[in-house]
């Protein structure tokens, strides 16, 4: 290609249209951003994240705002190349739910989902963006179905948003299907048809996933994450919670040792946790019930799918990295399990351009902003 071409294409805005989608997730502790350029070996091209404040960390909506206000200079500044991003929708803003649909001849699957999602949110069809998908199983003749909605208004105000400050937004996904396609990259997925846990760990929620093979068949937003555990700590320790997130952190267990039960083989790879207190707190009873929450949702996988058992789990989200969370997790759930690096197969030098992260290290926070980086445009 002739350097005369390539300034035509430039001009008309062609060279930006063939930039590879900018992966944006607006997280809870964090606006993360990463661009991958697609390929045989992937390969990075930049990467940014910008932390929350802690006045704004636990408010949804200033917390959005601040991040969508943020992103267009994070971009500008970061080393990006054009302006198409691929972002998420916070788990907050999203209604996930299993259905059991009677199919209806001669009616749409999607128009039976919108009216049963209106039915359970009491609004008008018209005022959600709606997603589904089948699950190859039923329950009393009646059909499986995965669904995710948002209020249409607040999908259409994140767009806005990002247009204005310049950008162009090409795709919005769940963070279900993002940290799915950060699986694949990261080759934590796995390639037969057997079952396997995703679980991507957050601050405020955890979302659980069950695939055969690459095909998602169950997904759940669970509404405990780090934050609650901090917050218990703090209660114990009566001290600020950001104080006691820092004091979490350094812990090497979440429980006194008689709670813990038997230990296994977890997380070989992970860096070793520092600074244990001796004053030993007692996260027992938050870490039973998000163990529990999980359980619950492979005992309704196998409600579905009797002769597929979950063997496996695997762990992504920015607590997954705390090495006594996901043991204490894993240890739990009783199955095999190991973390996954969604930068895995991502190939860099170390030298490309990052603000806030060190992306030489595993950043297991960026699988959903990875993941959306693969994910189509469908705006």
């Amino acid at each position: 290609m002739t350097l005369d071409l390539l300034r035509k294409l430039n001009s008309v805005g062609l060279m930006k249209q063939l930039s590879p989608a900018i992966g944006v997730d607006f997280g809870y502790s964090a606006l993360k951003v990463i661009q991958i350029q697609p390929g045989s070996v992937p390969t990075l091209v930049a990467a940014a994240m910008l932390e929350t404040p802690e006045e704004l960390i636990d408010d949804h909506p200033k917390r959005l705002e601040f991040q969508l206000q943020a992103l267009p200079r994070l971009i500008k500044k970061g080393g990006f190349h054009g302006r198409r991003v691929s972002a998420s929708l916070p788990s907050w803003q999203l209604f996930c739910k299993h259905l059991q649909l009677q199919r209806v001849d001669g009616v749409p699957m999607q128009q039976l989902v919108a009216a049963a999602v209106a039915q359970q949110v009491g609004c008008d069809p018209g005022a959600l963006v709606l997603r589904h998908h089948e699950v190859p199983a039923s329950i009393g003749g009646k059909s499986e179905i995965i669904v995710n909605a948002a209020a249409r208004a607040a999908v259409d105000h994140m767009v806005s948003a990002m247009r204005k400050g310049g950008l162009e937004p090409v795709g919005m996904h769940s963070e279900f299907e993002a940290a799915m396609h950060a699986f694949e990259i990261a080759g934590g997925g796995s390639s037969s048809d057997d079952a396997a846990l995703y679980v991507d760990f957050g601050s405020h929620t955890t979302k659980a996933m069950i695939a055969h093979g690459k095909r998602i068949v169950f997904e759940r937003v669970i509404e405990i994450g780090g934050r609650h555990l901090d917050r218990a700590l703090a209660r114990q320790r009566r001290c600020p919670i950001a104080q006691a997130h820092r004091e979490r952190l350094a812990l090497e267990r979440l429980e006194p040792e008689a709670r813990s039960g038997e230990s296994m083989a977890f997380l070989r790879n992970a860096p070793d946790a520092s600074g244990a207190n001796d004053d030993q707190p007692d996260l027992h009873e938050p870490l039973e019930i998000l163990a529990d929450e999980i359980r619950m949702s492979l005992r309704y996988h196998e409600s579905l799918f009797g002769s597929k058992r979950v063997e496996q789990a695997v762990f992504l989200g920015g607590e997954s990295l705390h090495q006594a969370f996901s043991k204490s997790i894993a240890q739990r759930l009783g199955v095999s399990s190991k973390l996954a690096d969604p930068l895995a197969k991502v190939a860099r030098t170390g030298n490309e351009p990052c603000q806030g992260v060190d992306i030489r290290k595993s950043q297991p926070s960026f699988g959903v902003a990875v993941g959306l980086c693969q994910c189509p445009a469908d705006l």
